[in-house]
């Protein structure tokens, strides 16, 4: 092994680079002691308390504005989306008529209607999710 300062003495110098000494096919197991087992620490109990007096008639939950919003949401996601399929329906059946709905209004409500529609179920099931995990919360 060359005195180079590039090796770091904290690891072994084989795993070095610029090493050019012998590869050592297995080096011994160093002799560990046994792991002693600690004593057993005495077990302390906490000083009793008074137990709190339990109410026979909780106040009861109010109601999470959020969790309304977001059930109004649903349902008007879910209406927005059944009134513009059938308002679609309508639109292109009428040929005669000389709306002033242009082709690229009709392809765009006939993408977003079932997107929204779907958007107000998936809002729905989301908000069934949230209260069936939060239903036996005390």
């Amino acid at each position: 092994m060359s005195d180079d300062a590039r090796f770091d003495p904290r690891f072994d110098p084989a795993f070095q680079p610029g090493y050019d000494g012998p590869i050592a096919e297995a080096l011994p197991a160093k002799a560990r002691p046994a792991a002693t087992v600690p004593e057993a620490l005495p077990v302390v109990q906490p000083p009793r308390q008074a137990e709190p007096e339990v109410e026979d008639d909780p106040s009861p939950r109010r109601a999470n504005p959020f969790l309304i919003a977001i059930g109004v949401a649903a349902i008007v996601f879910i209406g927005g989306g059944l009134y513009l399929v059938s308002r679609l329906r309508d639109l292109f059946s009428d040929t005669q008529s000389t709306s002033a709905i242009d082709y690229t209004t009709l392809q765009v409500l006939m993408y977003a209607a079932p997107l929204v529609l779907v958007l107000g179920l998936a809002t729905g099931v989301g908000l069934l999710f949230l209260l069936a995990v939060r239903r036996d919360r005390p």
